[in-house]
Protein backbone atom coordinates (compact mmCIF):
# COMPACT_ATOMS: atom_id res chain seq x y z
CA UNK A 1 0.00 0.00 0.00
CA UNK A 2 2.81 2.69 1.07
CA UNK A 3 4.40 1.39 -2.82
CA UNK A 4 1.27 2.05 -4.22
CA UNK A 5 1.03 5.60 -2.62
CA UNK A 6 4.30 6.42 -3.16
CA UNK A 7 3.89 5.75 -7.13
CA UNK A 8 0.84 7.84 -7.24
CA UNK A 9 1.97 10.48 -5.49
CA UNK A 10 5.06 10.19 -7.55
CA UNK A 11 2.87 10.60 -10.64
CA UNK A 12 0.24 12.62 -10.11
CA UNK A 13 3.09 15.09 -9.00
CA UNK A 14 4.37 15.23 -12.06
CA UNK A 15 1.64 15.24 -14.05
CA UNK A 16 0.36 18.04 -12.05
CA UNK A 17 3.27 20.10 -12.11
CA UNK A 18 3.38 19.74 -16.23
CA UNK A 19 -0.20 21.38 -15.77
CA UNK A 20 0.78 24.25 -14.07
CA UNK A 21 3.50 25.21 -15.29
CA UNK A 22 2.16 24.67 -19.30
CA UNK A 23 -0.56 27.38 -18.15
CA UNK A 24 2.33 29.67 -17.37
CA UNK A 25 4.28 28.60 -20.68
CA UNK A 26 1.49 29.59 -23.02
CA UNK A 27 0.95 32.63 -21.06
CA UNK A 28 4.47 33.67 -21.70
CA UNK A 29 4.04 32.51 -25.81
CA UNK A 30 0.97 34.31 -25.92
CA UNK A 31 2.44 37.70 -24.42
CA UNK A 32 5.62 37.25 -26.49
CA UNK A 33 7.44 36.97 -23.41
CA UNK A 34 11.20 34.98 -24.43
CA UNK A 35 11.45 31.88 -22.17
CA UNK A 36 14.40 30.74 -20.94
CA UNK A 37 14.05 27.42 -19.55
CA UNK A 38 11.39 24.96 -18.64
CA UNK A 39 11.98 23.32 -14.98
CA UNK A 40 9.33 20.21 -14.39
CA UNK A 41 10.53 18.82 -10.57
CA UNK A 42 13.19 19.92 -8.36
CA UNK A 43 17.07 19.29 -8.72
CA UNK A 44 19.03 16.77 -9.06
CA UNK A 45 18.07 17.36 -12.71
CA UNK A 46 17.73 13.90 -14.24
CA UNK A 47 17.16 14.87 -18.40
CA UNK A 48 18.06 18.12 -19.98
CA UNK A 49 17.80 19.33 -23.33
CA UNK A 50 17.38 22.56 -24.98
CA UNK A 51 14.92 23.54 -27.70
CA UNK A 52 14.56 26.62 -29.57
CA UNK A 53 16.36 28.52 -27.64
CA UNK A 54 14.67 27.56 -24.26
CA UNK A 55 16.27 25.00 -21.59
CA UNK A 56 14.17 22.28 -20.67
CA UNK A 57 14.39 20.07 -17.14
CA UNK A 58 13.40 17.06 -15.49
CA UNK A 59 14.14 16.68 -11.83
CA UNK A 60 14.04 13.59 -9.38
CA UNK A 61 11.40 15.45 -7.14
CA UNK A 62 8.86 16.44 -7.89
CA UNK A 63 8.26 19.27 -5.37
CA UNK A 64 8.91 22.10 -7.90
CA UNK A 65 8.26 23.76 -11.22
CA UNK A 66 9.10 26.73 -12.65
CA UNK A 67 8.89 28.52 -16.27
CA UNK A 68 12.43 30.79 -16.51
CA UNK A 69 12.20 34.36 -18.04
CA UNK A 70 14.23 37.56 -17.56
CA UNK A 71 12.58 40.13 -15.24
CA UNK A 72 12.52 42.85 -17.21
CA UNK A 73 10.83 41.51 -20.54
CA UNK A 74 8.24 40.83 -17.69
CA UNK A 75 8.57 44.43 -16.35
CA UNK A 76 7.61 45.87 -19.95
CA UNK A 77 3.89 44.61 -19.77
CA UNK A 78 0.86 45.99 -18.30
CA UNK A 79 -0.51 45.04 -14.94
CA UNK A 80 -3.63 43.35 -16.49
CA UNK A 81 -0.26 41.27 -18.69
CA UNK A 82 1.98 40.27 -15.35
CA UNK A 83 -1.57 39.07 -13.34
CA UNK A 84 -2.16 36.93 -16.61
CA UNK A 85 1.39 35.29 -16.52
CA UNK A 86 0.92 34.31 -12.87
CA UNK A 87 -2.60 33.42 -12.84
CA UNK A 88 -2.87 30.90 -15.99
CA UNK A 89 -0.47 28.11 -14.10
CA UNK A 90 -3.14 28.12 -11.09
CA UNK A 91 -6.41 28.68 -13.29
CA UNK A 92 -4.38 25.53 -15.39
CA UNK A 93 -4.38 23.75 -12.14
CA UNK A 94 -7.93 24.48 -11.02
CA UNK A 95 -9.53 23.66 -14.70
CA UNK A 96 -7.21 20.10 -13.99
CA UNK A 97 -9.03 19.36 -10.73
CA UNK A 98 -12.57 20.54 -12.39
CA UNK A 99 -12.06 18.11 -14.94
CA UNK A 100 -11.16 15.03 -12.71
CA UNK A 101 -13.79 15.57 -10.65
CA UNK A 102 -16.19 16.06 -13.60
CA UNK A 103 -14.78 12.67 -14.65
CA UNK A 104 -15.21 11.15 -11.20
CA UNK A 105 -18.81 12.50 -11.60
CA UNK A 106 -19.56 10.58 -15.21
CA UNK A 107 -18.16 7.29 -13.92
CA UNK A 108 -20.99 7.55 -11.24
CA UNK A 109 -23.49 8.94 -13.14
CA UNK A 110 -24.02 11.50 -10.34
CA UNK A 111 -23.02 14.61 -11.49
CA UNK A 112 -25.28 16.35 -8.04
CA UNK A 113 -22.41 15.25 -6.50
CA UNK A 114 -19.78 17.12 -8.26
CA UNK A 115 -21.63 20.58 -7.36
CA UNK A 116 -21.19 19.18 -3.60
CA UNK A 117 -17.07 19.35 -4.49
CA UNK A 118 -16.98 22.20 -6.26
CA UNK A 119 -18.81 23.51 -3.35
CA UNK A 120 -16.18 22.47 -1.11
CA UNK A 121 -13.00 23.63 -3.38
CA UNK A 122 -14.60 27.16 -2.26
CA UNK A 123 -14.31 26.84 0.80
CA UNK A 124 -10.54 24.73 0.86
CA UNK A 125 -8.92 28.17 2.10
CA UNK A 126 -10.96 28.19 5.09
CA UNK A 127 -10.18 23.99 5.88
CA UNK A 128 -6.40 24.97 5.07
CA UNK A 129 -6.09 27.34 7.82
CA UNK A 130 -7.94 25.57 9.94
CA UNK A 131 -5.96 22.27 9.52
CA UNK A 132 -2.99 24.65 9.81
CA UNK A 133 -3.84 25.80 12.81
CA UNK A 134 -4.57 22.14 14.03
CA UNK A 135 -1.13 21.00 13.24
CA UNK A 136 0.85 23.98 14.39
CA UNK A 137 -0.72 24.14 18.31
CA UNK A 138 -2.59 21.28 18.44
CA UNK A 139 -2.58 17.62 17.17
CA UNK A 140 0.70 16.74 14.77
CA UNK A 141 -0.73 13.10 14.27
CA UNK A 142 -1.79 13.67 10.46
CA UNK A 143 1.23 16.07 9.59
CA UNK A 144 3.70 14.76 7.29
CA UNK A 145 4.62 12.93 4.04
CA UNK A 146 3.95 9.48 5.32
CA UNK A 147 0.44 9.83 6.60
CA UNK A 148 -0.38 11.55 3.01
CA UNK A 149 1.37 8.28 1.28
CA UNK A 150 -0.49 6.05 3.43
CA UNK A 151 -3.86 7.78 2.64
CA UNK A 152 -3.41 7.30 -1.28
CA UNK A 153 -2.23 3.95 -1.14
CA UNK A 154 -5.66 3.16 0.72
CA UNK A 155 -7.41 5.42 -1.85
CA UNK A 156 -6.13 3.22 -4.89
CA UNK A 157 -6.25 0.72 -3.76
CA UNK A 158 -9.85 0.65 -2.52
CA UNK A 159 -11.52 2.30 -5.62
CA UNK A 160 -8.60 2.06 -8.17
CA UNK A 161 -9.69 4.87 -10.95
CA UNK A 162 -12.35 6.37 -9.36
CA UNK A 163 -9.98 6.93 -6.57
CA UNK A 164 -6.77 7.98 -8.92
CA UNK A 165 -9.56 10.97 -10.11
CA UNK A 166 -10.02 11.69 -6.64
CA UNK A 167 -6.27 11.96 -5.79
CA UNK A 168 -6.05 14.25 -9.34
CA UNK A 169 -8.90 16.52 -8.14
CA UNK A 170 -7.59 17.26 -4.67
CA UNK A 171 -4.11 17.82 -5.93
CA UNK A 172 -4.69 19.84 -8.53
CA UNK A 173 -7.31 22.27 -5.95
CA UNK A 174 -4.55 22.27 -3.82
CA UNK A 175 -1.93 23.74 -6.34
CA UNK A 176 -4.18 26.62 -7.48
CA UNK A 177 -4.99 27.49 -3.77
CA UNK A 178 -1.36 26.93 -2.43
CA UNK A 179 -0.03 29.02 -5.43
CA UNK A 180 -2.54 31.99 -5.33
CA UNK A 181 -1.18 32.85 -1.55
CA UNK A 182 0.72 36.51 -1.93
CA UNK A 183 3.89 34.74 -0.63
CA UNK A 184 6.96 34.85 -2.33
CA UNK A 185 7.92 32.65 -4.38
CA UNK A 186 4.57 31.24 -5.39
CA UNK A 187 2.72 32.44 -8.27
CA UNK A 188 0.49 35.41 -6.04
CA UNK A 189 3.89 36.50 -4.23
CA UNK A 190 5.56 36.63 -7.54
CA UNK A 191 2.78 39.08 -8.90
CA UNK A 192 2.47 41.20 -6.16
CA UNK A 193 6.05 41.79 -6.34
CA UNK A 194 5.42 42.88 -9.94
CA UNK A 195 2.52 44.93 -9.10
CA UNK A 196 3.78 46.65 -6.45
CA UNK A 197 7.32 47.15 -6.71
CA UNK A 198 7.57 50.64 -7.88
CA UNK A 199 5.72 51.74 -4.76
CA UNK A 200 7.40 53.41 -2.10
CA UNK A 201 4.92 51.48 0.59
CA UNK A 202 5.75 48.17 -0.62
CA UNK A 203 9.79 48.25 -0.31
CA UNK A 204 9.21 49.24 3.48
CA UNK A 205 6.25 46.05 3.82
CA UNK A 206 8.15 42.86 1.15
CA UNK A 207 11.05 42.50 3.75
CA UNK A 208 8.51 41.46 6.09
CA UNK A 209 5.78 39.57 3.82
CA UNK A 210 8.70 37.78 2.50
CA UNK A 211 10.38 36.83 5.88
CA UNK A 212 6.36 35.44 6.74
CA UNK A 213 6.25 33.94 3.42
CA UNK A 214 9.45 32.06 3.74
CA UNK A 215 8.95 31.28 7.67
CA UNK A 216 5.00 29.78 6.92
CA UNK A 217 6.80 28.00 3.84
CA UNK A 218 9.83 26.24 6.38
CA UNK A 219 7.62 25.63 9.07
CA UNK A 220 4.94 23.53 7.54
CA UNK A 221 8.39 21.46 5.72
CA UNK A 222 9.66 21.63 9.23
CA UNK A 223 6.38 20.22 10.90
CA UNK A 224 5.84 17.69 8.31
CA UNK A 225 9.66 16.60 8.02
CA UNK A 226 9.84 16.46 11.97
CA UNK A 227 6.82 14.08 12.60
CA UNK A 228 8.12 12.04 9.56
CA UNK A 229 11.00 11.53 11.23
CA UNK A 230 10.03 10.69 14.46
CA UNK A 231 7.12 7.72 12.90
CA UNK A 232 9.96 6.40 10.81
CA UNK A 233 12.40 5.97 13.80
CA UNK A 234 10.34 4.52 15.47
CA UNK A 235 8.77 7.19 17.99
CA UNK A 236 5.29 6.59 17.02
CA UNK A 237 3.50 3.47 15.36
Amino acid sequence: MILAGVLALLFLGYLAIVVHELGHYLAYRRYGVPVEGVYIGGPPWILRWRRGGTEYRLGLLPLFGAVASKWEEVDKLPPGRVLGLFLSGPLFSFLAGVLGFLALGVMRGDLIAVGKVLLLILGFPLILLQNLYQALFFDLSEVGAVPLVQASGQVLVSHGLEGLLVLWGVFNIVLFWFNLLPVPPLDGGQAVFLLFRHRAWFHRVYPYVLGFGFAVLFALFELALLKDAVRLLGGER
